[in-house]
Order: structure tokens, then sequence, then C-alpha cells
């Protein structure tokens, strides 16, 4: 959707600065107004073969998967700029409980700029000459899914994307917090370091993958394993 992109666009901007500029308090009223989201969403949107859909280079994702999806997408702002963006229902609420559950105990503030787009959406970004940040091309990118989510970290004033922080910023604690909390709402790093030859994706610190359950997260992220591993160890 051109809106999401454009939100995309106005951010590889900011990130050649290499941070994200926002408003230095984010208060508790923000955070809480994502409970809006009625609860029983979550039943309605959680779907095993969604959970464990693996989309990459060799695995492209149907056209009928994209529209059968539409109606367990939630639209809300883009946190960068405003525009508005999508994410499957289940994967937005454990994100907000996630959210919640690390400023309220933690102090940290994380926040979404990216999650579902559509084919159109992920050629538009190639021929924009922004493959790199792509995560795929037009079929064959999990954020066809809307359980790929691209998740900014507040660092002191600034919110910040990991992977494009300054050195020293990607060593601050709130990272490190955001991926020992994670798994408890069940996301994993969809592509952690180490892991290239087989998700075909470089380390992507940024990008987290709901996966629909605390224990098949924790299994995945306690023992080092890609989405790709633990998919083919429970088949096999």
């Amino acid at each position: 959707m051109k809106f999401v992109l454009n939100g995309i666009v106005k951010l590889l901007v900011v990130m050649l600065c290499l941070c994200i500029i926002l408003p230095s308090n984010v208060s508790a009223e923000t955070t809480e107004t994502v409970y809006f989201l009625p609860k029983d969403n979550v039943e309605v949107a959680m779907n095993p073969n969604r959970d464990y859909l693996i989309v990459g280079f060799v695995n492209p994702i149907s056209e009928d998967y994209i529209r059968d999806l539409q109606p367990d997408l939630v639209y809300l702002p883009n946190y960068v700029d405003g525009d508005t963006m999508a994410v499957e229902k289940a994967a937005y609420l454990a994100f907000t409980r996630l959210q919640w559950d690390l400023r309220t105990n933690y102090g940290v503030d994380i926040a979404l700029y990216d999650g579902y787009r559509t084919i159109a959406d992920q050629q538009w970004l190639i021929d924009s000459g922004n493959a790199v940040f792509a995560t795929g091309m037009p079929g064959y990118s999990e954020h066809h899914t809307g359980l790929l989510l691209d998740v900014i970290v507040r660092v002191g004033e600034y919110y910040y994307n990991e992977e494009a922080a300054p050195e020293g910023i990607k060593d601050a604690e709130a990272f490190s917090l955001l991926r020992e909390r994670m798994p408890d709402y069940g996301f994993i790093l969809r592509y952690p370091a180490g892991k290239e030859d087989i998700t075909g994706v470089a380390y992507t610190p940024s990008e987290i993958r709901f996966v629909g359950s605390k224990e098949v997260a924790h299994e995945i992220m306690d023992n080092n394993l890609c989405l790709e591993e633990y998919v083919n160890a429970i088949n096999n």
C-alpha cells in the first residue's frame, strides 16, 4: 500500500542520520490505548498454519493466503510518521502486551514502524532502489504474512532501528531486554546471526516474528534456532 511505503521511504531518509528523532516523552496513556483492540480478536486470528508458515527465497507465498489474511489485519499509525500500517491481529495484540511489559517493568519503550506488505508494496520497494530493506523479492517476503514486525527501541531521547544505530547504542540494555522478554509473548528473531545460510537473509535484529505461543518462541530462542530449523525438526 502506498501509504505504508511512503512511511518506509521517510524512515530510510531518517536512517541516514542513524537515528529516529521522536518526542522525548511517551506517556503511559499513549501505550495504554492499544488495549482498545478487543481481546477476542486473538482467538479469531490464531491460525497454526499461519504461525509456522515460512516464506523465503525458495518459498513463495500464495495470493490466496494474502487474500484470506485481509480480515485478520488491524490498521494502526506508523510510529515514525503516523502513516497507516497493518499487522496481523494476534501478532499486534501480543506486541502491545510486550510493549506494556517493557515500559512498565523496565522503563523501555518500543514501537512499530513496519509490518504487513502486499506484493505490490514489495515491488514498489524494489523498484525504488531499496532492495536491501525489502527482506525478499515480491511474493517471497514474510512481511506478506503480517507476522513479521519491524521494531524500533528508545535509547535516551531517540528511537533506533538496531542495525542502523551508532556504535555504542547497539550495545544498549534496551535491545537486550527486548530480546530477553519477547519470547514470553510469542516472538522470535526471524533472521538471527549465524543462520544466514539457512534463512537467506542477513542478521536483522529489528525484525521480530510472531509464532503464536510462548512455548514455541522459547524453544526457538533458547536453543539458538531459526524458524526453518524449528519447523524442520517438528516435521521430521
